[in-house]
């Protein structure tokens, strides 16, 4: 029938905008789920496609055809999540570059497998877990599906996992020796898993009758007791699924909770406002801080409603996860007064650099020198260089500066400082232009 022909071509239409958009979608920022939707929509298409065509000319050499289609994109989704996905830490290529081959190689059965269970309650995101573990299982499913369809000595297994394993570690190498990812030993286990799984199901009589009933429209009989069976098969699937899902998702709220209550804590702060000289209420290597009037020894931090402690003890002490500079923010909030006062001789030094990098501490034989950044302005880094004294002396310190553009050339600074420690640790310097 001419209907049949018409919808064909409608069918083959659409496909084929969608399998465009998929394309298209290869070399922008789009998830992995919804790349995954546009194709299979694409193959949706494809698939009644070449049903309406197979009636028209009544023969299923377009389904035949089909499935060959379905295999090279297939293909070529793999291709792309294995070795250019920047979401799967593709980031370019770096041929032969072995420097770091301990962190690109595991060849320890279940180290990568365990690492993620054992950060299942962790702040892990859901996805980054699901990707690498239920991935990694589902990522050479399909080819249970194909290869014994294309190729008659695939109908046995053992054929058909040495094959996956010489695919698999083809592209586990290739990863490593482009750059585009590492060989791990544990995505072989993972993809074979999956692939091994998918073959025994596949290879149950009936669902095997009613794949190629599905995609080479054969008449094969199924049950009615069968075809219970593979439809709760798949919902039960599915709700495990899902109910993984979920319960990791709680676990990852309850784990951000903890997070958020040791290192985000609910801060109050207790004091009495009579002013009184025992004001010292924090000092670490490089300052003392005061308050302009409260007790620092009536002054208490409440936490989450209910840890109170002194300032000391709630940063040096506890459980929790907070500096000195986040509390004098909160002071600033609540208008509490306190001032802050250098132990040690500093000088102030400025860099122009749009990108520096230094080191926070630097080392020398009488001196300690400790940089704080006092922030970027005007296209130049503002240090204070606090002169932590370690014995008496005179040196001249070569301060560097890594400074890099955007092409990536890297220029050294160097500043000169003349330090002399006498023999009270009293410091004194000059600082050459």
């Amino acid at each position: 029938m001419k209907r049949n022909l018409v919808l064909s071509i409608l069918m083959y239409v659409i496909s084929f905008l969608f399998l465009g958009y998929f394309c298209i979608g290869l070399f922008f920022m789009a998830s992995e789920i919804f790349r995954l939707f546009i194709l299979c929509m694409g193959a949706l298409f494809l698939y009644f496609g070449g049903y309406f065509l197979s009636k028209y000319l009544k023969n299923n050499r377009p389904m035949k055809i089909n499935l060959y289609i379905f295999f090279i994109l297939y293909l070529i989704f793999l291709i792309y999540l294995t070795l250019f996905d920047v979401s799967w830490l593709r980031s370019g290529f770096d041929f032969f570059n072995f420097d770091n081959l301990a962190d690109r190689v595991n060849l320890i059965p279940f180290h990568t497998i365990f690492s993620f269970i054992n950060d299942f309650d962790s702040l892990i995101s859901t996805k980054q877990i699901f990707l690498n573990l239920f991935g990694n299982i589902f990522a050479f499913m399909p080819m249970a599906l194909f290869l014994p369809l294309f190729f008659k000595k695939q109908g046995k297994i053992w054929y058909f996992i040495i094959t996956l394993v010489i695919i698999i570690l083809g592209i586990e190498t290739v990863q490593l020796i482009t750059g585009f990812g590492r060989f791990d030993v544990d995505d072989l286990i993972l993809n074979l898993f999956g692939a091994v799984l998918a073959y025994l199901v596949l290879n149950i009589r009936y669902v095997r009758d009613l794949i190629h009933n599905i995609f080479l429209l054969e008449g094969n009989k199924i049950s009615r007791n069968e075809y219970i069976k593979i439809i709760g098969f798949i919902i039960i699937a599915f709700l495990l699924l899902i109910i993984l899902v979920l319960y990791r998702n709680k676990l990852y709220n309850q784990s951000y909770e903890d997070y958020n209550k040791i290192h985000n804590p609910d801060i109050e702060f207790i004091y009495d406002d009579d002013c009184t000289q025992n004001n010292l209420f924090y000092e670490d290597e490089v300052y003392k801080y005061y308050f302009k009037c409260y007790d620092s020894a009536d002054f208490y931090v409440l936490i989450n409603g209910s840890d109170k402690l002194s300032i000391k003890n709630f940063l040096d002490n506890s459980n929790y996860s907070y500096d000195i500079s986040r509390l004098t923010d909160l002071f600033d909030i609540n208008n509490i007064d306190y001032e802050i006062e250098n132990k040690y001789e500093h000088f102030d030094i400025q860099v122009s650099s749009n990108n520096l990098s230094m080191s926070p501490v630097l080392e020398e034989d009488i001196v300690r020198l400790v940089f704080i950044d006092k922030g970027f302005d005007d296209g130049k880094y503002n240090f204070e260089v606090n002169m932590i004294p370690k014995k008496s002396g005179e040196e001249v310190i070569d301060i560097e500066f890594k400074s890099s553009d955007d092409d990536g050339d890297v220029e050294l600074i160097v500043k000169k400082v003349k330090v002399i420690v006498d023999s009270n640790f009293n410091v004194s310097y000059f600082l050459e232009n």
